[in-house]
């Protein structure tokens, strides 16, 4: 009988997974009070499955939304670029491009004594290799090794190079990069190789007890960037300034032709090569390796990498890849590609050809050049060989051909190190990038003043809230209703607020709510069901109407394409989606704040509402607050649960932060805060609870 009866529930199962299409929906989570009149799927309101022609591509819409808008952005920065003709023109062309992409990373901090030391020094593959660390900032240690020609075959002064490393644990201490670095040294160049933040002897979110980092490289990078998009900054300013100050090293030293630096990298490396070389003129050469293809072409593709090869806004003020590159011609550049590379390799040489028409109308066409390597993503010794010859050519006046030598060995890991440890955060006093982090945030909180009407507008265009104009007219689909328990209706809709926005909602009243009353517009991250036991049926038991709405990328719409490369954990799963929106110059604050007021204008065209409170749960807390703030006079009362305390709570807890991505705006921090946000509103506030943002969402 027991096998039977299992068999019979197993066939059940089974049928239901068919009806379903095989295919796992996405679904708000049913709380328990809810869960014996309906099933699951009855709360869903987009209709079909992610795979139904004709279904809502539910986790698709926010990026769907988004493309128009990134071609349109494309082909403006493509009329700006074709409309450069003379070389007075690309002047002026560099020039803005320069001033934006520095306001874009929150500008450079002061130079301040680098404390140069040289730890240790050895002797491989016929090259002296120094050991040594300095202070970027004070007391924020760069660990690099210094590879020194042959001094009886290369008479100092040497040129010097500055190597950078793509992601990996190792850094410097990979062997692709070792063999680069020491190639310049075997043909007369110097070369200084640099451990980026978060990877090899530099681990800045590193558990002092476990002697580990609790993230590196990738996700290092992207939990760094949350704390620095919110003062306006960015990671890559980071990694940015340590290069710049490895090259006033380069300058200190009498062994180093001041004047003859240049400046070698791959993956993300190659980022790290195309803004230097993009924005300090002392990098006389530049080669950049298995990077360069388009910002625009990566967008499309929702395919945007981690926190740093991200520039708040370049999309929108037409920084391109090839510009990097024009940025700085008619200075030598070599771009390294791969044929396999899974940067897609016709996007590196339209790139190419775009930077080489630019250096042709200087008269310099000759001063780019590529390389492709029939090879995946590396610096393989065709790209590492074309690499020196080149820097030879433009540094040196040399033209020689480069065979890198069979014998050439790379080092094990620990001979590679520098530190005594093997980190720098282990070194006395030593500070990381954190704690700059956190300088910075209590510096603006100290500037910061009570919210007028200058800093609302300023709120308002920070979070790139649009005005009521740029809607038209909200489109409303019903679905049917569904009775649930203690006699309450839930209605079905389907909200339009504009063209490919679809916001699943549930009009909830009981049966005694008078026709007309008082509506509250409930938002929570987690879906429309999200807090229905503790927050939303107390609030329709009182007599009031609740309309909760998913307001876009929350619930149905919730993206997840790509989601563990952004350390979902900490940081949401829809980080491929906000960075495409980010280097549009957007936010996703700002759009679910859109999405609130729109809906907000057609509710206060209903019969059925006498008034709109708004109220808001956890991440929902922040758009409501942006709602409230910029309108404050739409809404009877705000309340708020489980609000996150401020910004400046995450920036200090930023090694361990949750705040979502999709939560944060580009610079707000130097405008204002959540709690200015808070007390702007006065009265009209009820905050019934606050958590930090150490908090699980």
């Amino acid at each position: 009988m027991k096998k039977i009866l299992r068999s019979l529930i197993l066939l059940f199962f089974m049928l239901i997974y068919a009806l379903l299409g095989g295919s796992v929906l996405l679904q708000a989570e049913v709380p328990g009070s809810l869960k014996a009149p309906l099933l699951p799927e009855n709360l869903r309101v987009l209709t079909g499955t992610e795979n139904s022609k004709s279904a809502v591509k539910r986790s698709n819409m926010v990026f769907n939304w988004l493309q128009p808008q990134i071609e349109a952005a494309e082909e403006q920065r493509r009329t700006a670029y074709e409309a450069v003709k003379t070389p007075e023109q690309v002047a002026e062309y560099q020039k803005r491009l320069r001033a934006e992409f520095i306001s874009a990373i929150g500008g450079f901090p002061e130079r301040t004594p680098l404390n140069p030391k040289i730890m240790s020094t050895i002797q491989r593959n016929g090259i002296t290799m120094e050991k040594l660390v300095f202070e970027s900032r004070p007391n924020h240690y760069v660990s690099a090794i210094l590879y020194l020609p042959d001094e009886t075959k290369y008479p100092k002064p040497w040129s010097g190079v500055v190597v950078a490393c793509g992601h990996n644990g190792k850094g410097k201490g990979l062997d692709i990069y070792q063999k680069t670095a020491a190639l310049h040294a075997l043909n007369g160049i110097a070369a200084l190789h640099v451990d980026p933040i978060d990877q090899g002897e530099r681990l800045q979110n590193f558990d002092l007890k476990t002697k580990k980092a609790r993230a590196a490289s990738v996700q290092g990078h992207n939990q760094l960037g949350v704390g620095a998009i919110l003062m306006g900054q960015n990671t890559a300013r980071f990694e940015i300034w340590d290069i710049m100050r490895a090259l006033d090293y380069l300058q200190t030293r009498d062994d180093i032709r001041h004047d003859s630096l240049g400046m070698a990298g791959l993956s993300g490396g190659g980022t790290q090569t195309s803004y230097v070389m993009a924005l300090d003129d002392r990098v006389k050469v530049a080669c950049t390796l298995c990077y360069t293809c388009s910002i625009y072409g990566l967008m499309m593709a929702n395919d945007t990498q981690d926190a740093e090869q991200n520039i708040f806004g370049q999309a929108a003020f037409g920084m391109d890849h090839a510009d990097y590159c024009i940025m700085r011609a008619p200075r030598p550049t070599f771009l390294g590609t791969a044929t396999r590379d899974f940067f897609p390799i016709e996007m590196g040489w339209q790139s190419f050809r775009d930077a080489k028409r630019m250096f042709q109308r200087l008269g310099y066409g000759e001063n780019i050049d590529l390389a492709e390597t029939d090879n995946h993503h590396t610096y393989d010794k065709t790209l590492r060989e074309a690499t020196v010859r080149f820097m030879l050519r433009f540094l040196e006046k040399r033209e020689t051909p480069i065979f890198e030598p069979e014998s050439l060995q790379d080092l094990p890991y620990e001979e590679i190190l520098v530190t005594p440890e093997g980190q720098t955060v282990l070194l006395p006093g030593a500070r990381t990038t954190y704690d700059l982090n956190r300088d910075e945030a209590k510096r603006l909180a100290a500037e910061r003043k009570p919210i007028d009407a200058e800093t609302v507008a300023k709120i308002r265009d920070l979070a790139k809230v649009r005005d009521a104009s740029a809607f038209g007219e909200m489109k409303v689909r019903e679905l049917g209703e569904e009775k649930l328990v203690d006699g309450i209706s839930a209605k079905k809709l389907i909200l339009e607020p504009e063209e490919g926005i679809y916001l699943p909602s549930l009009l909830l009243k009981a049966e005694n709510t008078p026709e007309k009353a008082d509506v509250v517009l409930f938002i929570a991250d987690k879906g429309k069901a999200a807090g229905y036991d503790e927050s939303i049926l107390p609030l329709v038991k009182s007599g009031k109407i609740v309309l909760s709405v998913e307001l876009r990328g929350w619930g149905e719409t919730q993206q997840s394409f790509r989601a563990s490369y952004y350390r979902p954990t900490h940081l949401g799963t829809d980080g491929a989606d906000f960075y495409v929106a980010y280097n549009l110059g957007k936010t996703h604050v700002g759009f679910r704040t859109d999405d609130i007021l729109a809906v907000t204008r057609w509710l206060k065209t209903q019969d059925f509402c006498a008034n709109v409170e708004l109220y808001g749960l956890s991440e929902g807390c922040v758009p409501v607050l942006h709602a409230a703030v910029l309108e404050k006079d739409a809404f009877q009362h705000v309340t708020l649960e489980k609000c996150l305390i401020s910004w400046t709570n995450t920036v200090e807890n930023g090694e361990h932060s949750r705040t979502p991505l999709t939560s944060t705006v580009h610079g707000a921090l130097r405008v204002y805060d959540l709690p200015e946000m808070r007390a702007y509103l006065g009265e009209k506030l009820t905050v019934k609870s606050t958590k930090d943002a150490l908090e699980v969402n």
